[in-house]
């Protein structure tokens, strides 16, 4: 039986951005001996961590979850491009000109022209090269982070080219810590175009990627004519960060709604708050429906029920609203699938609750002005990071303590550790200890 291949292509050069990168490319097991055969093609960001691992030991492996979902006859064959970012250049290509002005670690932005490159120069490349079909119908873009958000807007720019976007937890905007005032990072369509999209975003990222940026384009897009669970397709991952492992975990889900037969469904969680308060901070549910095929997503066109809709009425699209102060029960119902949850109405809720966290690390630490918990906490005296933040209320955090980017901690043998979580409630108290640095010598080692 014939297997896939892995092509690593070195060096390529652009003319339009004067740059060279490595472009990675999986060919499906019949693309030897089916010479005759012509295949979709899926174009992904950041394409050195789509097969092979990052300086965290982790990997989409989208490699193995294709060979896995053809051999089990739920997606067709493809082939995918990976095209990797340059580290120096990551950002400034990755983000298009907005109309807030805004930028990140003041970049220059090149999303413009990154786009020009994949259009011009990747894709002809791609068509000349291999047997692909190279239409609009058959042609997908794909990335996380700010390689989500560069999908999304070429998605929409060049919906002539591609017509699936896959962007997973797409950084649409970043929050300064300060003042919590959001900052745009791209424009948010408003128009409806012959795309099917794929959207989410993990309930663990903090201040990363927040949920109630990407809530907000997936509203809007559906207020634009896309039909959720048809053309889009949103899913709110639960117990899910921000890192390769977190997207190989539910990559197969935007690959078998492009690619495949998404199947029937067989169960639904619904995940939402305790409580909800008449005044206070706006909440939502999630319904996460699961499919006998593995896919899931959050089903934003839903029928609810409230025991007692004197307290509470509740959206097609999950949002709570709370009328009367009391306990109820809302149940999700879709044909023979229910679900339940309880919920309280109370007076009030805080928009934010006060979390104290505090790091010790060893004396090697070289030294740095702050560390990054999920938040960044500046130096207390040497030795010792942390302080008294105010953190939105139930805003979670998956991590790795870490002096910046490459500069994780791990065990004293510098073995990866598993990642810390928490989620923010009043009064919470985090003391956390690093035994070890990625970048040190293992501690037996040290002088």
């Amino acid at each position: 039986m014939s297997s896939s291949r892995l092509i690593e292509i070195n060096h390529f050069y652009s003319q339009i951005l004067d740059n060279s990168r490595n472009i990675f490319i999986y060919l499906p097991p019949s693309y030897e001996t089916d010479a005759g055969q012509r295949y979709p093609v899926l174009y992904m960001q950041d394409g050195q961590h789509a097969f092979y691992k990052d300086r965290k030991g982790e990997s989409w492996d989208v490699h193995k979850t294709v060979d896995r979902l053809i051999a089990e006859g739920r997606m067709r064959e493809i082939i995918i491009v990976a095209v990797a970012h340059i580290e120096d250049a990551r950002i400034a290509e990755y983000m298009h000109e907005n109309p807030y002005g805004h930028r990140v670690f003041d970049t220059t932005n090149q999303g413009e022209l990154y786009e020009e490159f994949l259009v011009r120069e990747v894709k002809p490349y791609i068509d000349r090269e291999y047997r692909t079909l190279p239409d609009q119908e058959h042609t997908a873009l794909m990335g996380s982070s700010a390689g989500g958000l560069v999908s999304y807007n070429i998605g929409f720019r060049r919906s002539e080219t591609f017509g699936m976007i896959g962007a997973l937890c797409p950084f649409f905007a970043s929050v300064d810590l300060r003042t919590m005032e959001d900052r745009w990072l791209s424009r948010v369509y408003t128009e409806k175009k012959a795309l099917r999209i794929w959207m989410d975003v993990g309930d663990a990222e903090g201040f990363t990627v927040m949920e109630k940026h990407v809530r907000h384009v997936a509203d809007t897009l559906i207020g634009a004519g896309y039909r959720p669970g048809d053309d889009f397709m949103y899913y709110y991952a639960v117990n899910s960060g921000h890192s390769q492992k977190d997207w190989a975990a539910r990559v197969h889900a935007p690959l078998l709604y492009f690619f495949g037969c998404i199947g029937t469904p067989v169960r639904v969680d619904l995940h939402g708050p305790e409580a909800v308060g008449i005044e206070g901070p706006k909440r939502t549910l999630n319904p996460v429906v699961h499919y006998d095929s593995g896919f899931m997503m959050t089903d934003l066109n839903a029928c609810y029920e409230v025991v007692d809709p004197e307290l509470l009425d509740v959206t097609a699209d999950g949002k709570l609203l709370p009328k009367k102060e009391g306990e109820t029960t809302v149940r999700y119902i879709n044909g023979s699938l229910t679900a339940e949850l309880a919920v309280a109405v109370v007076p009030s809720v805080s928009e934010t609750v006060t979390v104290q966290a505090y790091v010790k690390v060893p004396a090697s630490t070289p030294p740095t002005a702050a560390l990054y918990a999920g938040i960044e906490l500046p130096m207390i005296r040497e030795g010792l990071y942390g302080g008294t933040f105010e953190v939105p209320r139930d805003m979670s955090f998956e991590f790795r303590i870490s002096r910046g980017l490459g500069m994780h901690e791990t065990d004293r043998q510098g073995r990866e550790i598993a990642y810390r979580k928490f989620t923010a409630r009043d009064g919470l108290v985090l003391n956390y200890e690093v035994e070890n640095w990625v970048d040190a010598a293992p501690v037996n080692e040290q002088r």
